[in-house]
């Protein structure tokens, strides 16, 4: 039987998480991805951030919580930090993408936006990882 749904498309999502990181090498890749920002933005229609968060309760600001890098189609791919403590660092990247093929695997589909972002936070220069820890 045809999926009725894969004429109207679907949006694809992946996570990569690089797990127990030394801090320092983690810091090397959000540093790699500020100085990544600019270039970035010279294609038009895409944009990039280092945003935050507002927490709706008590109104407070945790500021640079990670990068977003948009496409102009949509298309994007975000970083964020999580566990800088002693045991170590965790980077998880997000990708995701809209298409109208709804036929495909996500990790095809996501291919190029993958392959650009760790190529933005320079991640095997940086870690030393040739994969993440985790995909989900």
């Amino acid at each position: 039987m045809k999926d009725h749904w894969a004429e109207y498309g679907r949006n694809y999502y992946q996570r990569y998480d690089y797990e127990n990181l030394p801090s320092e090498d983690a810091a090397k890749v959000f540093a790699s991805l500020q100085e990544y920002m600019a270039e970035w933005a010279q294609t038009e229609g895409q944009t990039s951030t280092n945003f935050s968060y507002t927490d709706p309760v008590d109104g407070s600001v945790a500021a640079n919580q990670g990068y977003i890098f948009t496409y102009a189609d949509g298309s994007r791919f975000v970083f964020r930090l999580s566990g800088t403590g002693s045991s170590g660092a965790t980077i998880r990247v997000y990708l995701e993408k809209f298409s109208n093929d709804a036929t495909m695997d996500a990790a095809g589909a996501l291919s190029e936006i993958a392959q650009a972002a760790l190529a933005a936070g320079k991640i095997a220069e940086h870690t030393g990882r040739d994969a993440p820890t985790v995909i989900t």
